[in-house]
């Protein structure tokens, strides 16, 4: 008994750290999309200084990395809406509040980055929409402090 009980030990060893990764994994799996909401400082400070100074940006300007199109939703919106908008989850939240806006992009029709962004400039109407690589943050009719998202 002795020569099987540490077979069976290093067995059960085995077994149970194969068990709990499996769990971890599917765990992970299920509390959100590839993409989850991550800060990027060069696009939050261009936003910012867009919304101050009363100026146009154009948001591939602003950005170093590829995509197609983009989006935003605003604070308090419902994990469940954002997922209807751009097809993936985003939040492992029932609401996105981790800042005022959320800029969510995508290429080929996946979502490949969701930013955090810290002004809140943005207006309710222009939210949960897909707008293209052309699009332009601009000023509400050449106000400071609130950017619309044209193409």
């Amino acid at each position: 008994m002795t020569k099987t009980l540490p077979w069976l030990t290093v067995r059960w060893y085995s077994l149970t750290v194969l068990c709990l990764v499996f769990a971890c994994a599917l765990a992970g799996c299920s509390i959100g999309g590839n993409a989850m909401p991550e800060g990027n400082d060069k696009l939050d400070s261009r936003v910012l200084d867009a919304a101050t100074t009363g100026t146009e940006l154009r948001l591939a300007d602003a950005t170093d990395f590829d995509w197609d199109q983009a989006g935003f939703a605003t604070e308090g919106t419902l994990a469940s809406e954002i997922e209807a908008a751009f097809g993936d989850p985003v939040s492992k939240e029932k609401r996105y509040t981790a800042s005022p806006a959320l800029f969510i992009f995508l290429k080929d029709g996946k979502v490949t980055k969701a930013v955090r962004v810290t002004p809140d400039a943005f207006h309710g109407k222009d939210s949960l929409k897909k707008y293209g690589r052309d699009v332009v943050l601009a000023p509400a009719e050449g106000r400071k402090g609130f950017l619309n998202w044209r193409e």
